[in-house]
């Protein structure tokens, strides 16, 4: 009721402020200088705003056909995800909830998971074993380096040693370093002898000592052991002495006989193959080295490829997962409990982008012909009237549906900006045929009479009611095939008011 009242009101308000076109206009004596004139209106600039009138100026556009069905939103395919886990766990944390927007790699929430944990520490043992291998690979790599330089030095020796056998030289370096080696031996047993006569010496006081009660047992019994240890040098001193004075027998032996260079050149040879032998001991353990660092990369990699499966596309850590949002949307379902336990095939997440959606169109079979691919389209839904979504059609069904004898029509809407719900029905205009360049005013400029169209045109300070042809639709567009010209102005909105002033100018010109 109260809807009714508002137009009402408003033609009660224009009565004082709009000017009909039809008062005869009277001279300064009081006679007519003008009748009535058909089909004219004139409001003031105060009317006109109150009246809510807008002007639409008429202009050529390309215009399509159209051919208007019933259709649904459903969401892309690349607009709708589910998230499920990547390995069997916990829930221990949950971070959204149910119609929250979200941005793509979001963490949504946190999983632990016992299969994880272990995967984790695979990856961590595998690690170790990389790093061991590597060391090892590097010490050969080292020994080899090394053995290269001692058979390098052990073939110069050679070379020198064979050069001085040559030349019948004579060296005093191993008898001298016999001399100098008995030298050492016998100083070191001196020194023994001082040392263990000295801790005798020590021992014997600290026994008189103990038996007054001096110094404790434990102090006499590390005296005991020094001494102990002391004929173990001493003995051991004795041994090298020994065997000094039997080298330096040997190598004066050797020397009186002229036999130096000789053995010097055996040394030395004997010395070239055992840096060889060693050299090539060492390139096998390089060998080996490499080898198990390779085993041990494979290994880790192995490791990591597990984790990294079971882990999913989220961050994890020590047996812990985060579950992230493939796409940004929103929402749309959660069916997980802080504590709960979930597995692989669960779905715990939907996230849904309703920026761009899906339409399926249902196209009759008698005008499926009509329609192509990349043809425009505007659709309209019953929650949100006055607004229209374009689109294009992107997919042209091959089948009929038994049930509707349709053919089901993909468009695609870009600019939904979630507004489009899935499942909602809807209105499709279809464009069919080629556009062409017409005249257009909006839909809403539209008046019908009798089965006639007329539309109010701007004309001075009024407006002129006129009869038009229309075409084609395209959306809340209609094409005007005659009856306007390119830069009139039509009134888009307030057509009511400007009809209920025209007829009132009509009754009071025919009761005058």
């Amino acid at each position: 009721m109260k809807r009714l009242l508002i137009p009402i009101v408003i033609c009660s308000l224009l009565i004082g402020c709009g000017k009909p076109a039809t008062e005869a206009a009277k001279d300064e004596h009081g006679a007519e200088e003008a009748g009535h004139v058909e089909g004219q209106v004139k409001l003031s600039a105060e009317a006109e705003e109150l009246a809510g009138i807008e002007l639409y100026t008429v202009g050529l556009q390309q215009v399509q056909s159209s051919l208007q069905v019933p259709g649904t939103v459903v969401s892309t395919s690349k607009g709708r995800a589910v998230v499920t886990p990547p390995v069997a766990g916990r829930v221990t944390a949950i971070s959204v909830q149910l119609g929250d927007s979200v941005r793509q790699g979001q963490t949504l929430a946190i999983l632990e998971s016992p299969e994880l944990a272990q995967a984790w520490s695979s990856v961590a043992e595998a690690t170790k074993m990389r790093d061991a291998a590597g060391s090892d690979l590097r010490q050969s790599k080292s020994e080899v380096e090394l053995s290269i330089a001692k058979l390098s030095a052990a073939k110069t020796n050679l070379t020198r040693q064979r050069e001085l056998a040559k030349a019948g030289a004579f060296s005093q370096a191993p008898i001298q370093q016999a001399q100098n080696d008995l030298n050492d031996a016998q100083s070191e047993l001196l020194s023994a002898q001082k040392e263990q006569a000295s801790h005798a010496e020590q021992l014997r006081r600290l026994e008189n000592l103990f038996r007054d009660g001096i110094v404790s047992k434990s102090e006499l019994e590390a005296a005991r052991l020094e001494l102990i240890q002391d004929q173990i040098r001493f003995d051991r001193s004795k041994a090298k002495v020994e065997n000094a004075k039997a080298t330096y027998d040997r190598e004066k032996n050797i020397s009186s006989r002229g036999l130096l260079n000789a053995k010097e050149l055996q040394t030395s040879e004997a010395e070239v193959r055992s840096s060889q032998l060693e050299l090539d001991r060492a390139r096998i353990r390089v060998k080996a080295a490499e080898s198990a660092l390779a085993s041990a990369n494979r290994s880790i990699t192995n490791a990591q490829s597990v984790y990294r499966s079971n882990s999913g596309s989220g961050a994890g850590s020590v047996g812990r997962v985060a579950l992230v949002a493939p796409i940004s949307g929103t929402i749309s379902h959660l069916d997980i409990t802080r504590g709960q336990a979930v597995d692989r095939t669960q779905v715990i997440l939907e996230v849904e982008n309703l920026q761009s959606v899906w339409v399926t169109a249902n196209v009759p079979e008698q005008d499926s012909a009509k329609v192509r691919k990349g043809s425009l389209v505007q659709v309209t839904v019953a929650s949100l009237p006055g607004q229209t979504f374009d689109g294009v059609v992107q997919v042209v069904g091959s089948r009929v549906d038994p049930k509707t004898r349709s053919i089901p029509t993909q468009c695609l809407i870009t600019g939904a900006a979630g507004r489009l719900k899935p499942d909602m029905f809807a209105m499709v205009n279809l464009g069919i045929g080629a556009s062409r360049e017409s005249l257009v005013v909006p839909k809403t400029s539209i008046l019908t009479e009798d089965r006639k169209s007329f539309v109010f045109v701007k004309a001075g300070d009024g407006f002129e009611k006129r009869e038009v042809t229309l075409g084609s639709r395209a959306g809340q567009l209609v094409a005007i095939l005659s009856g306007l010209k390119v830069k009139e102005q039509v009134a888009s909105k307030g057509s009511f008011v400007l009809t209920s002033e025209q007829k009132k100018g009509e009754l009071q010109g025919h009761s005058d």
